[in-house]
């Protein structure tokens, strides 16, 4: 009877270990997901700036208001299509609660967004022209354009990436 019990006990415990290496052997890895988002640079940061830089996207994204690009009638979408954008971010920011913390009446931000053909960005890069924001500011700024920067489009289409730069400012409420 003895050696009926130690024999089921090794049974048991060989079909536990069997288990478990099933299990384990079974298990399936969770496939990785590449979604594509926009990469977002501050121009405050030198090192992922010059990173930025060395891509060279200007020589792959066209100049948006270059005058061989646009026509007189295309220039007056392009100037509607970009005012609506920087209101619709100065819009989000305010959703965002995202103060400056600073005591100027103004932000002054330096930008040069990199647009695929259907206006969806795949480049943002910004410079913060005032000294006395922090640079956690900056970084916090930074996740708020990236936020933005995923669910919005420039209200344009062409037939190449492009590109469009310019200085804004917001008023620091």
């Amino acid at each position: 009877m003895r050696d009926y019990k130690t024999n089921l006990m090794k049974l048991s415990n060989r079909i536990i270990i069997l288990l478990i290496i099933g299990f384990i052997s079974c298990k399936q890895t969770p496939k990785e997901i590449d979604i594509k988002g926009p990469k977002v640079v501050s121009g405050n940061n030198k090192t992922a700036y010059n990173v930025l830089k060395k891509m060279n996207l200007d020589s792959t994204y066209t100049n948006l208001l270059d005058p061989r690009n646009v026509t007189a009638d295309e220039y007056k979408l392009v100037a509607a299509s970009w005012a609506k954008f920087h209101k619709n971010l100065s819009h989000f920011i305010k959703e965002e609660k995202f103060k400056w913390e600073v005591s100027d009446s103004t932000i002054t931000i330096m930008n040069r967004i990199y647009f695929d053909k259907n206006g969806t960005i795949d480049y943002y890069t910004f410079k913060i022209k005032n000294p006395s924001v922090t640079d956690e500011k900056i970084v916090e700024y930074k996740r708020v354009l990236q936020k933005f920067s995923k669910n919005v489009k420039l209200d344009l289409n062409r037939d190449e990436n492009y590109a469009q730069c310019g200085k804004i400012k917001y008023k620091n409420f």
